[in-house]
């Protein structure tokens, strides 16, 4: 049985800890480099309690998850990660294939000597994750998804690949990914958080990146298949204003999800964790309890 929840939007919502500013500095320290058969990365682990895996969309980094942190506040221990080919993390290697990522999550959790982990993954990190959830079961305490596409990606984007390599580290072309990714709403409501994921973008090697959006979008069988497989404790978060990932394309598959817990976000886009903490922080707290001991 699965459960269909909407949520009120962001700005609507009673902060659930006490304010301790929009941006959280900690999660800002990448503090570790470690070597997974898809490329060295750099990830920023903070705090102590249950561990959990952030792992970011495309075209963004370790900092999109800057706000989740904070709001989850103290219990946790947050390894948000630099994905492959951003950041500061090594580009993979050019023949990966995308389920190959979720192998790197494991040798990722052996080198910080952690058996067992949440996962909680952004658009490409909800597929990283759902391919963790199945190739590493008894590693994965609990998937949450947010904004996951599903359909398969074997060549329809990849203009994108070159734009990327030529012009993805420039403010254009990141304003150009932020109008597609970031919610009307957002925009209106929060411009500074756009400001951020445009900066996080300049940031980046483009050739890297070019390299990992190649292995992304043109390489991916999609999910389609997978999703009813999946046997560990899921929550699926969908945004009202994805345009890149509608609900009413997304809702079958999210229902596909074996007990899944299924919430949609009001004024919500493709990256819910810079759009809607809150939620996202919320959802993470309650897959704690549908976790087995």
């Amino acid at each position: 049985m699965n459960r269909i929840g909407t949520t009120l939007p962001e700005a609507a919502q009673a902060p659930s800890l006490p304010a301790a500013g929009d941006r959280c500095g900690t999660a800002m320290d990448l503090n570790r480099r470690i070597a997974t058969s898809v490329g060295t990365l750099t990830v920023a682990d903070h705090g102590a309690g249950r561990p959990v895996v952030l792992w970011p969309s495309l075209f963004s980094d370790h900092r999109l998850f800057d706000r989740v942190v904070g709001k989850l506040g103290s219990g946790w221990r947050t390894i948000c990660i630099d994905g492959p080919g951003f950041g500061r993390s090594d580009p993979p290697p050019g023949d990966v294939q995308p389920s190959r990522y979720a192998d790197a999550v494991s040798e990722l959790l052996d080198e910080l000597q952690i058996e067992t982990a949440f996962f909680a993954g952004c658009s490409w990190g909800g597929q990283v994750g759902v391919h963790f959830g199945l190739r590493h079961p008894r590693r994965a305490r609990g998937l949450l998804l947010m904004n996951t596409p599903v359909d398969p990606n074997l060549g329809q984007r990849s203009a994108l690949v070159p734009a990327t390599r030529w012009i993805g580290s420039t403010a254009t072309f990141g304003r150009g990914v932020a109008r597609s990714m970031i919610s009307t709403t957002t925009r209106r409501d929060h411009p500074g958080r756009v400001d951020e994921f445009v900066s996080a973008m300049t940031s980046f090697d483009p050739a890297a990146a070019s390299t990992t959006v190649r292995t992304v979008l043109t390489r991916s069988p999609g999910l389609v298949d997978l999703l009813p497989q999946v046997a560990v404790p899921t929550g699926v978060l969908l945004g009202a204003e994805d345009r890149l990932c509608p609900v009413q394309r997304l809702l079958p598959f999210a229902r596909s999800v074996p007990g899944a817990t299924v919430d949609i976000a009001a004024g919500c886009g493709h990256l819910a964790p810079i759009e809607v903490p809150n939620i996202v922080a919320g959802m993470l707290r309650k897959l704690v309890d549908r976790a087995p001991a």
